[in-house]
């Protein structure tokens, strides 16, 4: 058969090349699907090993995956191609912190932070860190200057939730994921977090509508909400059982 002609090539070859890559892989970072994304980033780096936002990015799906010893090799990585690299400084941060090493992540944070102009993402990291080591310590100033910087991205919203419903801060949580929500009503990770912050708020229906509209917005997280309303199905069960039990003994 004849070779096709050059444009369909040209077509054919830039849905595989690095930009591409990083596109898909941002998407399915931002809707929790971290382990496509992970592959997605490496084949971006395979195209491309000069793109540090496709560094950041495996570093970023190591963190969330809670690789973190690989998400410190992987920082490390980066950092010796980027040294001053702003965001690369802030995910080794947050890496370190999520391992413990409060001091050795304040300082990456705080070098990340005194850079020329901070991103979004920079911010964030930071007030993600202070969270983790000192949760009085303000991380809500570092979250005001990430939105300021994107104030449009409510997965911005979304990393700050989090970060509160990691440390089980559940009402300040809420206010970042209906704003998260609003501005992506059909992302699986936004209605997912919405979901586990509504079962921290004992709010068990509201939970479960935020479940079944994760998976109704995309397979990313299917496991994790399968097990979220299997455990919201034994939980209403045995409310209804101690309820029965109660009746009887006021009999």
């Amino acid at each position: 058969p004849s070779a096709a002609p050059a444009p369909e090539r040209a077509r054919s070859r830039e849905s595989f090349d690095a930009v591409s890559y990083l596109h898909r892989a941002e998407r399915d970072y931002r809707r929790g699907g971290y382990e496509v994304a992970l592959a997605l980033y490496a084949k971006a780096l395979r195209e491309d090993g000069a793109r540090s936002e496709a560094w950041l990015g495996q570093v970023n799906c190591l963190i969330e995956m809670e690789e973190l010893d690989e998400a410190r090799v992987w920082a490390n990585k980066a950092l010796e191609r980027f040294p001053e690299d702003a965001e690369l400084l802030s995910a080794k941060a947050l890496a370190l912190a999520k391992l413990g090493e409060g001091e050795g992540a304040m300082l990456l944070a705080d070098r990340a932070v005194a850079k020329k102009t901070p991103t979004a993402y920079v911010w964030l990291a930071r007030g993600l860190v202070l969270l983790a080591v000192n949760p009085e310590k303000h991380s809500r100033t570092c979250f005001l200057k990430a939105q300021e910087e994107s104030p449009n991205d409510g997965f911005v919203d979304l990393r700050i939730a989090l970060g509160y419903l990691e440390q089980s801060e559940f009402p300040r949580a809420k206010d970042f994921l209906l704003r998260a929500v609003e501005r992506d009503s059909e992302n699986p990770l936004g209605w997912y977090s919405f979901g586990r912050c509504c079962e921290g708020l004992y709010a068990y229906g509201r939970a479960r509508s935020c479940y079944e509209r994760s998976l109704s917005s995309g397979p990313e997280l299917k496991d994790k909400v399968l097990e979220a309303l299997g455990r919201l199905a034994n939980r209403g069960l045995f409310d209804r059982v101690g309820a029965f039990f109660r009746r009887l003994g006021g009999d």
